[in-house]
């Protein structure tokens, strides 16, 4: 296919980037305002491989970026899945994975009953493709690759692993996406953009994995070190990129078990065996600090990306503990999860919960949908997340009495997961070790990271009900037991409880209260993925029928049937 590729200078980059509407993807929105250069090649949109060529204009307008890639990687660190996240995650992922009800007044009849906003995906769709692939991953990498590829080596195939860690929500949210040139920092030579197939992805993402783990130098940080540094997951730290690669190499295997568990297991055991490792403690969970927080914190200090949950404690408190989560915390041990102490008030006015009172009320979930919860009054009745109005203010503050502030980390893969993750492993036969160990050394690092008290910890993990299921011998048992403290210890987090929902069918969700999804997901199911963008809508490539209660390519069976009752889940069919 022969085709003109244009190369953005930077000055045509801060052009696109003040650009907001995405209804005009298909019509090429990425293409800039003048052509400093372009190159003419023969190039298959296969693949991954950086296989075009570029001309001397283009290279001379690469090298005039070059003093800015170090800014798009720090910004494409900072805002990753983080831009917008109350619209794109919070409205969306966090209630569909079971975590939270929404009560607001505004929202509380959308995302919690199943209605689509377009806005929302529209959002989600225009971060992905306008801001992270082609304002920033496209730039850094051409010029990594075309200016200097020796002095970026390593910057070259960390910014391929950020963006596989990206690609790897994207799809899990939509199920097939555009992808095909995208990945090789290009644009599409024509006006429809083609959609590649999920399982085509997810090969993509082990490949871009595979390359990045086998090519980086180890004993080579990044350039971008230091306590002010563009890389705002780990510093300029190789050594930790390599253990969250190989992290979320584990974590696309196991998503894919269901639906191919020969590729699962060839992935999962080469995450497992590499020399580098897994993440190795709590140091190494990957994470976006708000923009806001404090230099010393891994912020800047100021600007936007604030912690959603803080804000919205500050909007009146109305995104409140669900009651599948209730459950969790009061069912799973003879003792109250001390997480819960941590990350939720107790029912309390709203008033008193501002100047740091509560009441002595048990802790309270609301059911989702449930359309009687509404504003500020919910919190009389359920819980919301742990913050008040002075905490979140102050971004040099990291208080756990308060857990939520503004200059509270988000924790996108953890230390904790990535145990459980072991677990799931060693109860499928991809390596050796015990499958309880696994599974407690999860809970136990959950428990360090939110600063659990020694005694507190002790008494939850000698109290739970199900441990001994764990060792048994019935694996979809076990399985049930390690996914729901996944689950738990991955909160906020609910892009990844979401996918593990629909992967797992664990933890057992409750039903929506009231469905408003007009058929679009029928009664008595759970939603299966967001519905592309209208502004998708006249490109032939879309694929035709995929709405809501569609499942996505690995989601290989329902979680109930059609009269809404539970099914028992079979995840070791093969």
């Amino acid at each position: 296919m022969k085709f003109y590729y244009k190369t953005f200078a930077f000055a045509s980059l801060l052009a696109l980037a003040a650009c907001s509407d995405f209804d005009e993807m298909n019509t090429n929105p990425y293409e800039p305002p003048y052509s400093p250069g372009s190159s003419t090649t023969d190039v298959s949109p296969d693949g991954i491989d950086i296989d075009y060529e570029l001309s001397e204009e283009d290279i001379a307008a690469l090298k005039e970026a070059e003093t800015s890639i170090g800014s798009l990687f720090r910004n494409l660190t900072n805002e990753g899945p983080y831009n917008d996240y109350q619209t794109t995650t919070n409205l969306t992922h966090d209630i569909y994975a079971g975590y939270m009800a929404n009560t607001s007044a505004s929202f509380h009849e959308q995302a919690c009953t199943y209605v689509y906003t377009d806005g929302w995906s529209r959002n989600r769709w225009n971060h992905f493709y306008n801001d992270r692939t082609a304002n920033e991953y496209a730039q850094i990498i051409k010029v990594c690759h075309f200016v200097d590829k020796d002095k970026y080596w390593n910057e070259f195939y960390v910014t391929r692993i950020y963006y596989a860690f990206l690609i790897s929500m994207q799809t899990d949210t939509y199920g097939n996406i555009p992808l095909a040139y995208y990945i090789k920092g290009m644009l599409p030579p024509t006006q429809y953009v083609s959609y590649t197939s999920q399982e085509e992805v997810y090969d993509a993402i082990f490949k871009l994995l595979d390359e990045a783990i086998t090519n980086i130098k180890p004993d080579k940080n990044l350039m971008w070190t230091g306590e002010n540094s563009h890389d705002r997951c780990y510093a300029g730290d190789i050594k930790k990129w390599l253990r969250f690669a190989n992290t979320l190499r584990l974590r696309m295997a196991l998503r894919i078990s269901n639906v191919n568990p020969e590729r699962a297991q060839e992935e999962g055991k080469k995450a497992i065996e590499n020399t580098h490792g897994l993440m190795a403690s709590n140091d190494d969970n990957m994470r976006t600090v708000p923009k806001c927080a404090s230099i010393a914190l891994g912020g800047e200090g100021g600007g936007g990306s604030e912690n959603i949950h803080a804000l919205v404690f500050d909007w009146s408190a109305q995104m409140v503990m669900s009651k599948d989560l209730e459950k969790a915390y009061k069912n799973e041990s003879d003792v109250l999860d001390p997480r819960c102490e941590v990350l939720w008030w107790r029912p309390s006015p709203y008033e008193d919960l501002k100047a740091g009172k509560e009441s002595t009320k048990d802790f309270a979930g609301c059911p989702i949908g449930n359309l009687d919860a509404q504003g500020s009054e919910a919190t009389k009745n359920y819980s919301p997340v742990r913050s008040n109005q002075t905490i979140s203010k102050n971004h040099d503050v990291l208080d756990p009495k308060y857990w939520f502030s503004e200059a509270r980390e988000l924790v996108w893969m953890s230390y904790a997961e990535s145990r459980f993750m072991m677990a799931e492993a060693a109860l499928r036969g991809w390596t050796t070790g015990s499958v309880e160990q696994f599974y407690l050394e999860g809970i136990q690092a959950s428990m360090d990271y939110y600063q659990i008290d020694g005694t507190k910890k002790q008494a939850y993990i000698n109290g739970l009900k199900n441990k001994q299921v764990v060792s048994g011998s019935d694996k979809e048992k076990a399985l049930k037991e390690i996914i729901t403290q996944k689950w738990i210890a991955i909160f906020p987090n609910g892009n990844e409880g979401w996918a593990e929902f629909r992967r797992t069918d664990y933890p057992e969700l409750l039903n929506i209260e009231e469905n408003n999804s007009d058929g679009d997901v029928p009664e008595g199911k759970f939603i299966k993925r967001i519905k592309y963008p209208q502004s998708e809508a006249f490109n032939p490539n879309r694929p035709m029928g995929d709405n809501q209660g569609t499942r996505i390519w690995w989601d290989v069976a329902d979680t109930n049937s059609d009269n809404g009752q539970r099914v028992q889940p079979n995840n070791f069919r093969h």
